[in-house]
């Protein structure tokens, strides 16, 4: 691989971290060479907390990337989030000295670069570092809202900015875990902003638009408007809050998000009211069940909480009424089955669920088809479009050792019950190894499959009923099933007479 032509990135999730490798592809597009991710540990609401747990994760991440491609990445740009992330807005000017041959003084790009500097050089609370400068607009000897000032004439240029600022721990404890994974942090990339650059069209930036990127502990806005970053805001919830409500009716963590996830829904009014779901219990005892419609109106309170957090944050920067492309979602948890719907009730605004496949050349966009890899995607678009690298390096090749030409030359004469039958000859240049039950990916734990038991999951988990398919294993099977006769005439006498009717009676 060419080391001036890849970009490595990685996406430290409170549920999930993942990694990729990406290069430039033809009409400002690039293309996903590889994707890997694993289950997170060690990051709580989007900040990485315990480094061991996190490097532990990061490097079995790592290795499954290089083993993919058969290289060694070495360097690796990083998506930071997190409740320390703070937007502070700024301004400042400076006095152009650039004097052209007709005596007037003309603004180089020098000077917005004097500009900018000087705002890293302001004072900045204990503990906090600058993450990002976002210049808002220019203006020049008092003519305002210019959005390049450079090559005009004027002496006094001022501007206002949006500076991001962190936690100097935070941003130390990523570059600490990679350190022990043998990667060295090329850069820190506010995720909202990778998100937002992933997902967005030059449309509507230009007319204003709002990416919410729902995750697992963390919820990112960035706000566009006229082709400018206005606002950027991390909310301390996400999709994982959902979880612990449904944990709360006694429901085992294994089965919490594939439940979400499969019969969940955002707008509880749209389920059926006669549905419930049977999941399994401990120790034999009888399953646990859980309606269908009750399943969804947890899911849909906590999605308030989230939107009135969206719409505080749209009002404080003063941007309420003025978004005409409306609300983009994505993230994770934008999966939710009528999500979009949800927003669109409650905040008055045109809703769209996006993938990150908009930049991305057609034969990889399969990669990150999932609203969950904007970040990831973000990232590397980013850093191409600025014409940067990662250093990456070929594995080092591995000589075999006498014994395993031996092990090998006996494998071509008798078959060890792989490639060929077991004590059978080989055929002449075949491969003995061809067939290892253990490495053909049968027992990987792939996406689809988020317990690891072999089956592919996919679809909704009510077998006939309206779109929903039973996809669990038998021996551990979520079931949706009708109240029967009883129930249902003992839930309309309670309604009638507010009392306790016996089963026994019907």
């Amino acid at each position: 691989m060419d080391n001036n032509e890849y970009v490595a990135a990685v996406d430290l999730g409170t549920t999930k971290v993942a990694m990729a490798v990406g290069r430039k592809a033809e009409k400002n597009k690039i293309e996903i060479v590889a994707l890997k991710e694993v289950a997170s540990n060690g990051v709580m609401k989007g900040d990485l907390k315990n480094i061991e747990q996190a490097s532990q994760v990061l490097r079995e991440v790592k290795a499954k990337l290089e083993q993919e491609l058969g290289i060694v990445v070495r360097e690796a740009y990083v998506g930071v989030s997190g409740q320390h992330i703070q937007c502070n807005r700024t301004q400042g000017y400076v006095t152009v000295q650039n004097v052209t041959d007709a005596g007037v003084t003309e603004v180089r790009k020098s000077d917005v670069e004097r500009l900018i500097d000087d705002q890293r050089n302001a004072s900045l609370p204990a503990g906090k570092t600058i993450i990002s400068i976002l210049p808002q607009s220019y203006t020049l000897d008092g003519e305002d809202d210019i959005s390049e000032p450079v090559g005009m004439e004027g002496r006094k240029l001022e501007a206002k900015f949006n500076v991001i600022i962190g936690e100097e721990t935070a941003i130390e404890r990523i570059r600490r875990c990679f350190q022990r994974v043998g990667l060295k942090l090329a850069g820190i990339v506010l995720q909202p902003l990778a998100s937002a650059e992933a997902v967005l069209s030059d449309d509507e930036k230009e007319l204003g638009v709002a990416v919410v990127d729902i995750g697992g502990g963390t919820t990112d806005i960035c706000v566009y408007y006229d082709k400018v970053i206005r606002h950027l805001a991390v909310i301390p919830i996400g999709g994982n809050i959902i979880n612990k409500d449904i944990r709360a009716y006694g429901i085992l963590e294994r089965y919490v998000e594939k439940l979400k996830t499969s019969f969940g829904e955002a707008v509880a009014e749209r389920t059926p009211g006669d549905k419930y779901i049977n999941i399994p219990s401990v120790n034999g005892q009888a399953p646990k069940e859980i309606a269908v419609r009750t399943l969804a109106g947890i899911i849909e309170a906590r999605m308030y909480d989230i939107i009135d957090y969206v719409k505080i944050e749209i009002e404080r920067c003063g941007f309420k009424g003025r978004l005409g492309a409306g609300i983009v979602l994505t993230g994770g948890g934008a999966n939710l089955r009528n999500l979009d719907l949800l927003f669109k009730m409650h905040t008055g605004m045109d809703v769209r669920i996006a993938q990150p496949v908009t930049y991305v050349a057609s034969e990889s966009a399969e990669l990150v088809s999932a609203p969950k890899y904007s970040t990831l995607t973000g990232i590397i678009l980013d850093e191409v479009r600025k014409g940067n690298h990662t250093e990456i390096g070929e594995q080092p090749a591995v000589q075999p050792s006498a014994d395993d030409s031996a092990v090998q030359t006996q494998a071509a004469t008798v078959g060890y019950g792989y490639g060929a039958a077991a004590g059978e000859p080989a055929e002449p240049g075949a491969d003995a190894y061809a067939r290892q039950p253990y490495d053909d990916g049968t027992y990987a734990r792939q996406d689809g499959d988020p317990y690891g038991t072999g089956v592919q999951q996919d679809g909704y988990g009510m077998q006939g009923d309206e779109g929903y398919a039973d996809d669990y294993p038998a021996e551990e099977e979520l079931r949706v099933r009708k109240p029967k006769l009883s129930e249902r005439m003992k839930r309309l006498f309670s309604s009638m007479f507010s009392e306790e009717v016996d089963d026994d009676n019907y």
